[in-house]
């Protein structure tokens, strides 16, 4: 298969390089290492995306997880 055509990707921030692949709600390996460590401890929500994520937008994301909550309560 050629590498250029078919690359791993998150399913929720859909970066394609991290050091890790962890599992997610759809299976093993679907979620980079960032999104797996938040997934597993309960805290993956969909404001939440690395900066480093091709999807983040300052305006709507955040990698800390105190300010996705502030957002939520419109504080």
């Amino acid at each position: 298969m050629n590498e250029e055509l078919w690359q791993r990707k998150c399913s929720h921030c859909e970066t394609r390089h991290t050091p890790q692949w962890r599992v997610g709600p759809l299976g093993p390996k679907t979620l980079c290492n960032a999104c797996g460590v938040r997934y597993k401890s309960g805290r993956l929500l969909p404001e939440y995306r690395p900066a480093a994520s091709p999807t983040f937008d300052v305006h709507i994301h955040s990698n800390f997880h105190r300010k996705i909550l502030k957002k939520k309560k419109g504080i």
